[in-house]
C-alpha cells in the first residue's frame, strides 16, 4: 500500500461550500480508478485549503506509488496548486 497527504490550494474558494464542491469533484473523479482510496480530510477552518488522502492498494509497492502519483498529477493538470505532505508506503 502507498498512500500520500495531498494538500490542494483553491485560492478563489470563498466559503466551505465552495471547497466541498472541489472536494467531492476530485474524491468522486478519482475514487472510479480501480484500487485507488480518496477521502477528503480537512479541518472546517479554512475554506481554500483542501487536505486529500489518496491511498493504493497493489502486490507491488512501486505500481501502487505509480497510481498515488498518477492521481496527483490528475490534480496539478485541473489547474490545483498541490502540496505532498505526507507519502510512503504503509
Amino acid at each position: 500500500m502507498w498512500s500520500a497527504e495531498v494538500w490542494v490550494r483553491i485560492p478563489w474558494a470563498a466559503s466551505l461550500k465552495d471547497r466541498r464542491q472541489v472536494a467531492q469533484s476530485l474524491v468522486g473523479r478519482l475514487g472510479r480508478q480501480a484500487n485507488l482510496a480518496v477521502a477528503e480530510l480537512s479541518p472546517d477552518e479554512e475554506p481554500r485549503q483542501l487536505v486529500l488522502g489518496v491511498a493504493a492498494v497493489s502486490g507491488s509497492p512501486a505500481h501502487a506509488r505509480a497510481l498515488v502519483d498518477a492521481a496527483i498529477g490528475a490534480i496539478e493538470r485541473e489547474g490545483h496548486d498541490v502540496v505532498v505532505r505526507e507519502s510512503g508506503e504503509r
